[in-house]
């Protein structure tokens, strides 16, 4: 029975390598990422793919020489048949075309020619065939050699990111949320209330709810019942809820281990918010357009090119929390300075008086701005210092590859009551 669970862990492992392969892959075409992985990227998936090539090339060498075999039958078959019609006295012109004809010669000749006519390499018939046991499990769907990640997988790719985040945190002890599970849960509150339709069943406080029901039924000695009016539950810290947004950076230099760090993000807190019904998380893409797309689609995204309008970005996610009661934390995920607005590109100092303009918006709406900076450069220096100065968010210069670190703990730390007063700029060590 460990043998068998061992193996279901190393297929799952395998699985999530796979699916962060692709999540992480600059494009999602079957063709793109056979090219890719020829060049030595996407090795774990190469490795699934290459045991489809070793098989299929084996399995070729062997109908190769069985087709060989039986075309060197049929051609000593139509030699016999060829000399039994010349002695008859028919041309050779005639036999030779007879021979030419041959549909059975010529059928096994086509086919070993296609055999011979295969990739001797990684083909794109090999990566869909390591790919099909995703497909099988509803992990992926692929059409006309495009790959797309389907909800199921990106919410078991969510999974294994947060959990690698917890347990990161918990070796850490970073002493904002010490994680003892690998989920998150909020702590119980030493106060009760009556249940409420839709509270969660793990909240009931079992001794309240059957001192209620005893006292109720005081006067009735033959039967013991419960109704909804007996329910107690307990109340937790840091029920209030919270809406957060993602807004992240997709113009042409958000890159390599960047972009993939703001997936992963993406991915971790939408995962960690999905276990917090009363919470919510709202994702948008932007370079010099802005696009709201679903927290689980992330996975599905590439880098767009273009100018950067963080204005916009800032807008679209005040604007759509507008009439929503909660808790509004905005994290910012960019690695180049503002430099556009509508499409325009207008420099440096004019986008930036845009960012403080809509800064100012956001502290009037009541939503918390943390951005995150993935270069260190002069202008988002200068634009951190600005923002700081003014009391205006908080700013941290995060490595890529601590990104979901750095929101997933901002995130608990919040759901924990922590709140932070006024602007910083926050150094995260690399």
């Amino acid at each position: 029975m460990s043998f068998i669970c061992d193996l279901c862990m190393k297929s799952s492992q395998e699985e999530n390598e796979m699916l962060s392969d692709l999540a992480h892959a600059r494009s999602k075409s079957l063709e793109d990422l056979r090219k890719e992985m020829l060049y030595g990227m996407h090795k774990d998936m190469r490795q699934q793919a290459d045991k489809f090539t070793r098989e299929r090339l084996n399995s070729n060498k062997e109908k190769t020489a069985e087709l060989q075999s039986q075309l060197k039958d049929r051609e000593e078959e139509l030699g016999m048949e060829s000399m039994d019609s010349l002695m008859q006295g028919e041309k050779t012109e005639s036999v030779a075309a007879k021979i030419s004809r041959d549909k059975i010669r010529n059928q096994l000749q086509s086919q070993i020619n296609a055999l011979k006519w295969q990739p001797e390499r990684l083909s794109e018939a090999d990566l869909e065939k390591a790919l099909d046991g995703l497909v099988e499990k509803g992990l992926l769907n692929i059409e006309k050699g495009q790959i797309k990640i389907t909800k199921k997988g990106a919410k078991k790719l969510a999974s294994f990111i947060l959990k690698r985040v917890l347990e990161n945190l918990r070796r850490r002890d970073s002493g904002t949320h010490p994680v003892e599970q690998d989920s998150y849960g909020v702590d119980l509150a030493v106060t009760h209330r009556q249940y409420e339709p839709g509270d969660d069943y793990w909240l009931v406080d079992v001794e309240n709810t059957l001192l209620n029901a005893m006292e109720r039924n005081a006067f009735n000695e033959n039967k013991m019942s419960l109704s909804l009016e007996d329910f107690e539950i307990y109340e937790t810290q840091g029920e209030g809820k919270m809406c957060a947004g993602l807004l992240i950076d997709q113009s042409g230099s958000m890159t390599g281990n960047k972009i993939n760090g703001a997936i992963d993000a993406a991915l971790a807190l939408g995962e960690l918010i999905r276990r917090q019904p009363r919470d919510e998380l709202k994702v948008f893409l932007f370079s010099d357009q802005v696009k709201q797309i679903q927290p689980w689609d992330v996975v599905n995204q590439t880098t767009a090119g273009g100018s950067t309008d963080i204005k916009a970005a800032m807008k679209a996610f005040r604007t759509t929390v507008g009439n929503v009661t909660a808790d509004k934390q905005a994290y910012l995920i960019t690695d180049t300075e503002p430099n556009s607005e509508n499409g325009e590109f207008i420099g440096f100092e004019a986008a930036s008086a845009g960012i403080i303009s809509e800064a100012l918006q956001y502290r009037r709406a009541g939503i918390t701005l943390n951005i995150i900076m993935l270069d260190e450069n002069p202008y988002l220096r200068e634009l951190a210092s600005i923002l700081a100065k003014n009391n205006m968010g908080r700013v941290f210069f995060a490595a890529p590859q601590r990104l979901e670190q750095v929101i997933i703990e901002s995130y608990l730390g919040k759901k924990k009551g922590r709140s932070y007063k006024g602007a910083a700029i926050v150094p995260i060590p690399h």
